[in-house]
């Protein structure tokens, strides 16, 4: 049986022709040629007629069984399978490469082709996955016209006519009658007969590729649709090890079945960390709202959001935040049940499926220890970084359903952004409203630009020495049509979350640079001073935006004043140092705001170009009753000065706290001692005037309206 295995079919048909007569041998090629007619020509057409016998057989049991009427006579898959399978029984103990065992197994196809005439399949689900086999077909066929023509093969014209017109009938058939159920096995029939003429018939690679395309390709479309029995699929799987073709199938559905894992993996599963992706999360979101319905066992939806994290992937590289977020995801695996469900829906945005949620009690214990997990400090890189987490969560089915889950703990992990972070926060009715609000505030934000409802007021900042006037802080203010003066508490944090900040720094830089030229004019020198938020400190133009507006305005570059954060300044990335260096080499005047309240160290400022600090308004509050508040401002003021930096104190109210402040050293304060912010025409009569008497002064011009100090 290995011999004749081995043997190659081309070489055993040549020493079998050689070895006949030599009438036989003069008749071989017009025996080949009648061969060629028969298995392209009759062939077909018989099994033409025969599929057609069996699908009017198949409407006639339908009918009868309508009619409660068994038909008589041995059922058509045992005459029909009998008559199929005979025509074969002979050719078994050859090797798989011969053509016999071959025909033998497209002969066992064909059979499992026609059992699908007696099975009620969806006919446009028969007719799409026929067409589809067709169209492959045609190729094959031509293929296989033109290599009997280029054989010379005597009557090879008239076979390969008669090939085609046989696939002709069978796709008319199919098109004409796809209403009655089951057409396309006469299709794989098709794709498997016809092709094996060609591997009969022919040698070299073309042939063989041919009928191999066509088998595997019926064979594909046929196993996983095709409902066989225990008998047919034993046979298929003895004639499948016999001819060797088994393991070479199991590979290829194997390879398929690999590829579509993986295609699969890819869209359920995140490459980074493994976890599942938001589409996973929604398919097993979907199923645990199932078994929750049917348990009556609530659910949680936890969302995470690694605060500072943006921060952490600009200054030391998107590979060490990528080691960052894996190292989370594995704390995030820690922490799960075995039950719940961990996902990465974003860039630093995470998720938990909670399924043990009965209790609010218990789902608040399992997200604060979520938090405290998280907020470990990471090593990366022989650095420890230590990150903080933003938590919203929401319950099924008590927030909603599966739709409105997912929506419903993002605006809870909002809120709790909202509120400084390192927290949790379950969902609350309206927290999804307030977003709508957002939104209807951010719209009018946008007409506010365009239609000049904007205004900068300015606060002093005032010589701690001589008291006279040395700039200007611009706040912006928001005079809104119907909702009166809009506080920059509400609006800033609004155009920060939708990405507005760009359009209304540039607003605000262009009119502080104008209304100090008008200043200028006017005969008032000092500086302006505005704010620069994180988003703006990233933008590439920045500079050149600045630029463009001293430009335009014909403002020295000396009389404008940066104000950036002192947690802007510790970002420490590439494009924030750029951004501090060009401002320097322009010549505007740059000032760290809101120091004291971050993590940075004075001996850090030495690499910047600034020209002063601003102590936080929170130690300048405790100045007169705290010992330590006053022990802090000082070491700050003599650092500073010992840098060369001039120290500004803001939130100044009391004579005490100027008194403190003077006697340290402090070079110039702003608070509400000395003015509140008011309008650019108000602020140059009260530096013009008497600075006792000055109408800014009163109250009554300000009302009791609490100015934030901010832009």
């Amino acid at each position: 049986m290995d011999a004749l295995n081995a043997l190659d079919p081309d070489l055993l048909m040549q020493t079998l022709l050689h070895s006949l007569p030599a009438g036989w041998q003069s008749a071989w090629p017009w025996l080949r040629g009648s061969a060629c007619l028969l298995l392209f020509g009759l062939l077909p057409a018989a099994w033409l007629l025969l599929s057609a016998a069996a699908l009017l057989a198949g409407a006639q049991a339908r009918a009868m069984a309508q009619l409660h009427v068994q038909p008589r006579g041995v059922p058509r898959s045992r005459w029909l399978g009998s008559l199929l399978l005979a025509a074969g029984l002979w050719w078994p103990w050859m090797s798989a490469e011969t053509p016999a065992v071959s025909l033998l197994l497209s002969l066992l196809m064909a059979y499992a082709a026609s059992r699908s005439l007696l099975q009620a399949l969806q006919p446009r689900r028969a007719l799409s996955t026929g067409f589809r086999v067709a169209m492959g077909l045609w190729a094959l066929l031509l293929a296989a016209a033109q290599g009997l023509l280029l054989a010379r093969v005597p009557m090879a014209p008239a076979a390969g006519v008669l090939s085609l017109l046989a696939v002709a009938g069978l796709l008319w058939l199919n098109g004409g009658s796809f209403a009655a159920r089951g057409l396309r096995g006469l299709v794989m029939a098709a794709a498997v007969l016809l092709p094996l003429g060609v591997r009969l018939l022919l040698s070299g690679p073309e042939a063989g590729q041919g009928f191999g395309e066509a088998r595997w390709q019926a064979v594909l479309a046929m196993w996983p649709r095709w409902a066989l029995g225990a008998r047919e699929l034993a046979l298929l799987l003895l004639v499948l090890l016999m001819t060797r073709a088994l393991p070479a199938l199991l590979r290829h559905v194997g390879e398929m079945q690999v590829a579509a894992d993986k295609e699969s993996d890819a869209r359920f599963t995140d490459p980074l960390t493994g976890l599942a992706t938001r589409l996973g999360l929604e398919r097993q979101l979907a199923q645990a709202v199932l078994e929750s319905d049917a348990k009556e066992q609530p659910l949680a939806l936890l969302l995470f959001d690694l605060d500072g994290f943006n921060p952490v992937n600009s200054s030391f590289g998107h590979d060490k935040g990528d080691a960052l977020l894996r190292l989370a995801a594995d704390r995030l695996r820690g922490c799960l049940g075995v039950h719940d469900v961990a996902a990465r829906i974003g860039g630093d945005e995470f998720a938990i499926l909670l399924h043990e949620a009965s209790s609010k009690e218990a789902v608040a214990s399992f997200a604060a220890r979520v938090l405290a997990e998280l907020a470990r400090p990471y090593l990366l890189d022989r650095r420890e970084l230590a990150i903080s987490c933003s938590a919203g969560i929401a319950r099924y089915p008590l927030d909603g359903g599966k739709a409105r889950l997912l929506a419903c703990a993002d605006a809870a992990k909002s809120a709790a952004k909202r509120l400084g972070g390192a927290c949790y926060c379950f969902y609350a009715a309206g927290m999804d409203g307030d977003t709508r609000e957002q939104l209807d505030l951010l719209r009018d934000l946008r007409h506010a630009v365009e239609r000049n409802q904007l205004e900068l007021y300015f606060q002093p900042k005032i010589d701690a020495r001589s008291g006279e006037v040395t700039a200007a802080e611009a706040l912006l203010r928001w005079h809104h049509p119907t909702r009166g003066m809009v506080s920059p508490v509400i609006f800033i944090p609004i155009a920060e979350r939708f990405g507005f900040m760009r359009e209304l720094g540039n607003w605000v830089i262009d009119a502080a640079c104008r209304q100090a030229q008008v200043w200028r004019e006017s005969g008032l020198r000092m500086r302006v001073a505005i704010n620069l938020s994180a988003q703006q400190m990233r933008q590439a133009d920045i500079v050149d935006r600045i630029q463009k507006a001293l430009e335009a305005s014909r403002m020295h570059p000396t009389l404008l004043t940066c104000e950036i954060t002192e947690s802007v300044v510790m970002e420490n990335t590439q494009a924030i140092q750029d951004t501090f260096r060009r401002l320097g080499e322009l010549g505007v005047h740059l000032s760290i705001d809101d120091f004291g309240t971050g993590y940075s160290s004075l001996s850090y400022l030495r690499q910047l170009p600034a020209q002063e600090l601003k102590v936080d308004r929170a130690f300048v509050t405790d100045l007169v009753a705290s010992a330590d508040a006053r022990a802090v401002v000082d070491a700050v003021i003599r650092l500073a000065h010992a840098l060369g930096l001039r120290v500004v104190a803001e939130g100044v109210e009391t004579q005490g706290q100027q008194q403190v402040l003077v006697a340290m050293g402090c070079d110039e304060l702003q608070g509400y001692l000395f003015a509140r912010p008011m309008s650019a025409q108000a602020i140059l009569l009260w530096a013009m005037d008497d600075k006792n008497s000055a109408p800014a002064f009163r109250a009554s011009l300000f009302g009791d309206t609490q100015e934030i100090d901010q832009l």
